[in-house]
Order: C-alpha cells, then sequence, then structure tokens
C-alpha cells in the first residue's frame, strides 16, 4: 500500500510551520495513529473495486481543500474520487485521495463553432473595387451584371460569375471558370483570414516573388497579387481550381454564392525556385501570427 505508518510522520511534520501550539501537535499525533489502520483498509477495500492506490496521484496525505481541488480537475477527466478523512490539523481536515480512472477515456468536447454567415455576392465586388482603385464615377456592379465579369486594369485579377448567361454575350472566362469548378483541377483548400494575408505581406518583405496554391507549385501568382486575391475573397473557407494546366486559378469562397468566384491569371514569368507553395505560407502564418484555421 502507498499509506504506512513509517512515512505518517513524513506527513504532518512539514505542517508545523501551521501557528499550532504542541498540544495541538500531540493531539494530532494521536487522532492519526488512532485512524490510520481503519483509513488504510477503507483504501484497501476501495483498491479491489478498481480505485488506484498503490499507483495514486498521493501516496501520502493531504490538506482536504488541496485534495478537492486536484479531485475535482480528476472529476472533469471522467474519475472517481474518494476521499478518506484521517486526522484533523487546525481547522482542516487531513485526508488519502484515492481515484478511478474512467472505463473509457473521455475526450474532451471540441468547442462549438457558430455557423459562419454568409457572404454577398455585392460585398467581393466592393472588395474588388476597393482592393483594385476603381474610380468613384466607375460602376463595377454595372459592368457585373452585364459580362459577367470585371477585371482589374492590367487584366491579371477578376471577380467572375461562372454561370453568367445574357442571350448574344459569351465570356470566356465565366465559362473558363465554370469548367475549373465543374470538371477541373483542385489545387488546394485553406482556410483565408487577416492572420494568412499577414504572412503573404510578411513573404513581401522576404522577397518571395510568387506563390502557388497547389504543392507542386505549378499555377505561381505574384505574391502581392496573391495577396490581394485573398483580401477580396473575404474571410472563410476558401477551395481554388484551374480549368487546366494553363490556368487560370479561380478562388471560391465557401461562404459566398458557388459561383462567384475571383480568378488570376498564372504567371508564365515565375521559376520555381522563386515560388512558395501554399504549405509554407500557412506555416509562416502559423509561427509569426498565431494562424490557427478551423477545420474545414
Amino acid at each position: 500500500m502507498g499509506y504506512n505508518r513509517a512515512k505518517a510522520k513524513n506527513v504532518y511534520q512539514p505542517m508545523r510551520s501551521m501557528a499550532l501550539g504542541p498540544s495541538s501537535h500531540e493531539a494530532f499525533r494521536r487522532e492519526w495513529e488512532a485512524n490510520f489502520d481503519a483509513a488504510v483498509e477503507k483504501a484497501r477495500q476501495l483498491e479491489k473495486k478498481g480505485f488506484l492506490v498503490e499507483e495514486g496521484l498521493q501516496k501520502g496525505a493531504l490538506m482536504e481543500s488541496k485534495a478537492k481541488q486536484l479531485g475535482k480537475q480528476l472529476q472533469e477527466r471522467g474519475f472517481q474520487v474518494e476521499l478518506i478523512p484521517v486526522a484533523r490539523w487546525g481547522k482542516e481536515q487531513v485526508v488519502f485521495l484515492i481515484y478511478k480512472p474512467p472505463e473509457k477515456p473521455v475526450e474532451p468536447k471540441p468547442p462549438a463553432q457558430k455557423a459562419p454567415k454568409p457572404i454577398p455576392a455585392d460585398k467581393i465586388i466592393d472588395n474588388f473595387g476597393k482592393t483594385f482603385g476603381f474610380e468613384p464615377g466607375m460602376s463595377p456592379f454595372f459592368v457585373f451584371a452585364n459580362e459577367g465579369a470585371i477585371l482589374d486594369k492590367t487584366h491579371m485579377v477578376g471577380v467572375v460569375d461562372i454561370e453568367f448567361k445574357k442571350q448574344g454575350i459569351k465570356t470566356p472566362l465565366c465559362e473558363r471558370g465554370k469548367k475549373a469548378k465543374t470538371a477541373g483541377l483542385k489545387l488546394a483548400q485553406f482556410y483565408n483570414d487577416s492572420r494568412l494575408r499577414a504572412a503573404l505581406l510578411q513573404l513581401e518583405k522576404f522577397k518571395h516573388k510568387w506563390v502557388s496554391p497547389d504543392s507542386k507549385k505549378e499555377f505561381p501568382i505574384p505574391t502581392n497579387l496573391f495577396r490581394k486575391v485573398l483580401r477580396v475573397v473575404d474571410d472563410g473557407p476558401v477551395t481554388a481550381y484551374a480549368p487546366d494546366s494553363d490556368g487560370p486559378i479561380f478562388f471560391f469562397n465557401e461562404r459566398a454564392p458557388g459561383n462567384i468566384a475571383v480568378a488570376c491569371v498564372k504567371d508564365y514569368n515565375a521559376t520555381t525556385p522563386d515560388t512558395t507553395p501554399m504549405d509554407y505560407v500557412i506555416d509562416i502564418a502559423k509561427s509569426y501570427f498565431g494562424y490557427q484555421p478551423p477545420q474545414i
């Protein structure tokens, strides 16, 4: 057993720091010796029922307040807890702490996640206008409604309605976007937020020229454009597709309408050694900015 008379002295000796006189020490000793055998026998009986005694957290005695504190932590993990009083020291009992592990380990419940709010198409179009500096007099909403796509001045990035249908108008970018999502290449899936975009800004400062959403680095995008694309797409789970090996890359936010994507042209000037894969961007976001994406 973990409890024996030889260890009993070691239990109450340190307690002399309390302001109790010699008579209190003597009273504690008498009560300890009178109750010790019965307490050990109760511990033995509990051991037969599966409680841990020999390999318990405490082989000596504890003040009751400390034992209750430890017992509460054990109960939260599914353990059964028993406190066996032995003697009183001052105003508090000295006890043995005995516990029994659960039959099946209790797994902590994952924190409940609130359902993300949907993002309207207008929000993404507005993000695009602000990010790429549309002039106040221009109406990207009007262009989008009539042509199914809006492009920046360099024609490298655009917002696309892959289901756009208007009599007499066919926009190749919209058609390629639909092909990308329905029958194209799935390049990556990740959670987009401000910490991830901060990592991309950090990589720009480190002179990383291109980032590719796929692990093979076959779809490089200029790092500054990649960050702006994610700013337009907005926060949430993002999936990247390409219609074929030539690109462009279409980014869909699962919170936005399924027909809306932000497209970015693959940069053929990129070289593999100068291209950073998305996994590395995520590592930087975690290390530098505390990025902790929820499960997608």
